[in-house]
């Protein structure tokens, strides 16, 4: 009996048509997560002047979504490991899509703030599920680019809600935003061909999707009758919560939902709310939509640079300094804010969105790869689960800083401060991925 260490078969391969496939639906449902997202944020000024809403209300409104992110994150996970990424992604963006129009039919502060939570569970427990696969699915030498490239589909759909709202906010008003959330249902016949998880099929015995997977992956790989298909040692595990404790990564584990509850803090208390503290500032409604749509466009930047850092000299070393770097820049952009240096202002705010963009995409990628691929699901679900509970403080924050009186630049002033915490505890973790694992000698030759 030959043993087949399928993951290295699949790392092993080319960038070929199998991997372009996986990238690009997934890709796709991260683009599609990001506009949803980010659509919030910026009716936040169209919801205030409608509703008569106060900070504080739009804060729970923010923040509700959002609890219902850290459920979704949470339970997707696990969901995916066991039943399939696959299911749990079509699950997903079936709950996300239609939920997300049922926010444009509300009519009420509560019918909104309902649609808004249950929209979040989908979400939520669709992005970290893409991130798993990605990393999953990638050929071992561009792993780290691949993955942090598939988070950038975020970034691209807050960029593409961000132009859109610039033309549909003035004309049609904020539901029309949310009702354009149907499009990405039709995602679900691309995501129904992914392969599922090899600790999936392992676990199932299905040695036929395992051969078809393999040689579309690696047509290099020519499958035995006598293969016995496995995972090598170090990707093996159990679908538990326990084993994100387990030999040796409580550490790592316990870093990384430090790191993702502040960067989530800082990401939603400032996104949620930039539109409306450059208005605070005394720009129109029409810049401060342009000057959100800029920082979003970072992500152009910031996504390749960051993915090669990343495969160049590791996930801790990139965030560490990048995160230092990130809270830099949100200060520069609260003394420019207030000088109306419109260029400036818009160069400070691209750069900014290039690092918070790229570094959020290494945070998932480091964390993904941490993890052994029979329970990265699960690792990367609670990584970002972690982070959603910070995302739920990150806008009341900010409310509540602007309801005591602080003005635009201050409050961006106080938020710079957050990366610096996720910088330090980055800084003390191990990384495991920058490891090249030990192959027993009797690893299969994908020759025969």
């Amino acid at each position: 009996m030959r043993p087949v260490f399928v993951n290295h078969i699949i790392e092993e391969g080319k960038f070929n048509k199998f991997f372009r496939y996986v990238f690009m639906v997934c890709l796709l449902t991260a683009v599609a997560d990001g506009f949803d997202i980010n659509v919030f944020g910026l009716v936040v000024p169209s919801l205030i002047k409608e509703w008569n809403l106060t900070p504080v209300m739009v804060g729970m409104l923010g923040s509700i979504g959002l609890s219902g992110m850290i459920f979704g994150s949470l339970v997707l996970g696990p969901i995916a490991d066991k039943f399939g990424k696959a299911r749990a992604l079509m699950l997903a963006t079936s709950v996300y899509g239609v939920f997300t129009v049922g926010v444009g039919f509300s009519q009420t502060f509560t019918q909104f703030a309902i649609c808004r939570f249950i929209a979040g569970i989908g979400l939520a427990g669709a992005f970290p599920v893409v991130v798993a696969y990605v990393s999953e699915y990638s050929p071992k030498a561009i792993r780290s680019r691949l993955t942090v490239w598939t988070t950038s589909g975020m970034a691209l759909g807050t960029v593409i809600a961000a132009l859109i709202a610039v033309k549909m906010l003035p004309a049609y008003g904020w539901r029309g935003m949310f009702f354009l959330a149907a499009i990405p249902l039709l995602l679900l016949m691309f995501q129904y061909r992914l392969p599922e998880s090899m600790a999936y099929y392992i676990d199932k015995g299905q040695n036929d999707k395992i051969v078809k997977v393999l040689q579309a992956a690696n047509p290099a790989f020519v499958p035995l009758k006598d293969d016995k298909y496995q995972l090598d040692k170090s990707n093996q595990g159990k679908v538990s919560l326990v084993s994100l404790f387990s030999n040796g990564l409580a550490k790592n584990t316990i870093i990384f939902w430090i790191m993702m509850f502040f960067n989530y803090i800082f990401i939603y208390g400032v996104l949620t709310w930039l539109t409306q503290l450059l208005k605070i500032q005394g720009w129109s409604l029409g810049w401060s939509l342009f000057f959100t749509l800029v920082w979003n466009l970072g992500f152009i930047l910031g996504i390749p640079l960051c993915g090669w850092l990343q495969d160049k000299f590791g996930g801790k070393r990139t965030l560490s300094i990048g995160l230092l770097v990130l809270s830099a820049l949100v200060f520069v952009d609260s003394v420019i804010g207030g000088n109306k240096n419109a260029l400036a202002l818009a160069i400070a705010l691209f750069l900014t969105g290039a690092a918070q963009h790229g570094l959020s995409g290494v945070a998932g990628s480091y964390i993904a790869q941490s993890y052994p691929i029979a329970f990265r699901g699960t690792g990367t679900g609670m990584g970002y689960g972690i982070g959603r509970v910070g995302a739920v403080f990150g806008p009341m924050i900010a409310a509540l800083l602007l309801t005591y009186g602080f003005s635009g630049s201050m409050t961006l002033r106080v938020f710079a401060c957050i990366p610096i915490i996720s910088a330090i505890a980055i800084s003390l973790s191990t990384d495991r991925t920058i490891f090249k694992t030990d192959i027993s000698s009797d690893t299969v030759d994908i020759k025969g």
